[in-house]
């Protein structure tokens, strides 16, 4: 095995269209990072955030989150000397996420509520995995030839509220779980994401949304994060196909280890040139045709109203009608950094109209 475990990755982060109309900046924000551990080998830390849409520095808050993620893993789980993974991991690696944010909170002298945001993490080894997750979004992994979430995204009585890393009681809320088989194909996305990711009558993935995302990067002739696919995945999640199903910011982390097939294999699952969409060149090329529709034409049970917000002078809100997004990605904040996230405005902070509010 490589230094790399043969994983590829690419992932990105992008404004919504509501936000790009407003001028808002992205509030999402994901990052990965990879360790060559001498006993266990390479270790996969994946991780994403989506700030709370009312609060004035959720941005900042899901970038904080992303990093603190990353840094502690390395220190709690990989230095770890305990030979299982277990929920008491977990629980330290949102207790330092969230202790992060609330020293951020008091060196700004502001409530740790502006600062809210989701959390989605992973860590996978040869063998095992651990998974964490604090509102919506989801983990989504390898389930023989199809895929699976490994947690339903949090939602309340309303449509569209979630719970936050801010909240008082976000690790008794958390979800976790210890994976003691090899995950090969794994991806984080953001919610606004779940209308083309996740079939919500049935609770699972949509399979076609995900393959072709995933042949391409075992199609990649070498390991590691692929640079050149880095931009391209960022002008899929802003294209028009994506944009008119969501409104939302968008967050996709991809990573894959599975061996790359062998031509004949390719050729047989590879559909005509002619039926697929024309891309720029060494971008990725899903079969956009095949992507489902919105979620609101799949509730996940009977409609459920969505919840009132209460006008905010500052809140920073688009009011324009939807455009198309540019496709343009801000730039990374490190080798393997953070891209950004949502908002939050009361006790329990509240989404940006397209966003989820605090359950």
């Amino acid at each position: 095995m490589t230094e790399t475990g043969d994983w590829r990755y690419v992932y990105a982060s992008v404004p919504g269209v509501a936000h790009l109309a407003g001028g808002i900046d992205c509030q999402d924000a994901c990052a990965i990072r990879l360790v060559a551990e001498p006993e266990r080998g390479p270790v996969l830390m994946l991780v994403a955030a989506d700030g709370a849409g009312s609060a004035a520095r959720s941005g900042i808050g899901a970038e904080l989150a992303c990093r603190t993620f990353l840094m502690e893993c390395a220190a709690r789980v990989l230095d770890s000397t305990a030979p299982e993974w277990a929920r008491g991991d977990a629980e330290a690696l949102l207790d330092s996420v969230r202790t992060a944010l609330l020293r951020r909170a008091a060196e700004e002298n502001r409530p740790v509520r502006e600062f809210a945001c989701t959390l989605l993490g992973a860590v996978v080894a040869a063998d095992r995995a651990l998974l964490l997750q604090i509102g919506d979004g989801a983990i989504v992994i390898d389930a023989g030839e199809h895929y699976r979430p490994v947690f339903w995204p949090q939602t309340g009585e309303y449509a569209n509220e979630t719970r936050f890393v801010t909240d008082s009681d976000a690790i008794a809320r958390m979800e976790s779980a210890v994976l003691t088989e090899p995950v090969t194909d794994i991806a984080l996305l953001s919610d606004g994401l779940q209308p083309l990711a996740l079939h919500y009558r049935s609770q699972q993935a949509h399979t076609p949304f995900f393959q072709p995302l995933f042949q391409h990067l075992r199609e990649h002739p070498e390991p590691g994060r692929l640079e050149g696919l880095m931009p391209a995945l960022a002008r899929f999640l802003a294209s028009p196909a994506i944009n008119q199903r969501t409104h939302d910011d968008k967050t996709l982390v991809l990573a894959t280890r599975r061996p790359v097939p062998p031509p004949e294999a390719e050729a047989e699952v590879e559909p005509p040139e002619s039926a697929r969409p024309a891309t720029p060149s060494g971008a990725l090329k899903p079969d956009i045709d095949t992507l489902p529709e919105p979620a609101a034409t799949e509730p996940l049970e009977a409609p459920r109203p969505v919840a009132p917000v209460a006008p905010e002078p500052d809140t920073g809100l688009a009011t324009a009608q939807p455009t198309a997004a540019d496709g343009s990605l801000g730039a990374d904040s490190g080798a393997d950094a953070a891209h950004r996230p949502h908002s939050v405005n009361s006790d329990l902070p509240d989404r940006d109209r397209d966003g989820d509010e605090a359950v």
